[in-house]
């Protein structure tokens, strides 16, 4: 495998983001020509019980990428998707409800790189080979083999 062509970004998208109306904005060619990974939250017209299971299945997932520090956004809204998100303790992400594409393309063009794609801080005094990416270990006190 070449590199890592992952983005680390998530967008969690409105179903009329993803299946828009006529004259409505295409979220889903935005998202992919900027190279977000889109999850489609489900249509407004599902059934309250068959809504609820496939909100719980994004917030396992949501939640998993939380945990791995990727930069998550809401396109749209969804009534149940705060309290989904609450019940893994996942935040809402940052929201936007674009009226046109230009608008979706300003606000991710001005989302920071995501945490796990940020260059690590150095670390504390003491431990400069690790920072500057040694193997960790600490250099003999006294002349000889170790």
């Amino acid at each position: 495998m070449d590199g890592d062509a992952r983005s680390f970004r998530i967008a969690l998208a409105a179903d009329s983001y993803v299946n828009p109306p006529p004259g409505g904005v295409d979220g889903l060619a935005v998202l992919g020509e900027a190279g977000w990974g889109i999850m489609q939250l489900p249509d407004p017209a599902y059934p309250a019980e068959m809504t609820g299971r496939i909100l719980a299945g994004i917030a396992e997932q949501v939640q998993e990428f939380h945990r791995h520090r990727y930069d998550i956004v809401l396109v749209g809204e969804h009534d149940g998707l705060a309290a989904a998100l609450a019940e893994v303790s996942v935040p809402v992400p940052d929201q936007v409800i674009p009226a046109s594409a230009a608008e979706l393309r300003r606000f991710l063009g001005a989302r920071p790189a995501p945490q796990v794609l940020r260059p690590a801080p150095l670390q504390a005094a003491g431990n400069e080979g690790q920072a500057a990416g040694g193997v960790g270990v600490d250099a003999p006190q006294r002349a000889g083999p170790l």
